[in-house]
């Protein structure tokens, strides 16, 4: 079991073409942990832990999509220690600072 702390969200580039990203984040696969709305140039700071069963945790952030299916924005496994994950498919490019405690 280990403690993943996310730090700051950052949107460089939004995935969607009008309106905000609906943007929520798993980790290995489970039910949201964080779910926001945010748009390009805009940060949030999370600065929230989360336990995790196993010996890896699998982030994934998804953009929602109510017209089709969501759309996902990348999958990383941090490091243990202090990082930074970046999430860029579908066109997006998002930053996620963290801290990961084995």
């Amino acid at each position: 079991m280990g403690v993943l702390k996310i730090g700051r969200l950052e949107c460089i580039k939004q995935e969607d073409w009008n309106g905000n990203d609906d943007i929520y984040i798993t980790i290995n696969g489970g039910r949201p942990v964080y779910s926001t709305q945010i748009g390009e140039d805009g940060k949030r700071d999370i600065n929230k832990s989360f336990r995790f069963e196993g010996d890896v945790a699998v982030v994934r952030m998804y953009e929602s999509d109510s017209a089709d299916d969501d759309d996902l924005l990348g999958e990383q496994v941090p490091l243990a220690g202090y990082g930074e994950m970046k999430f860029r498919e579908d066109d997006a490019y998002y930053t996620l600072s963290y801290k990961l405690e084995p």
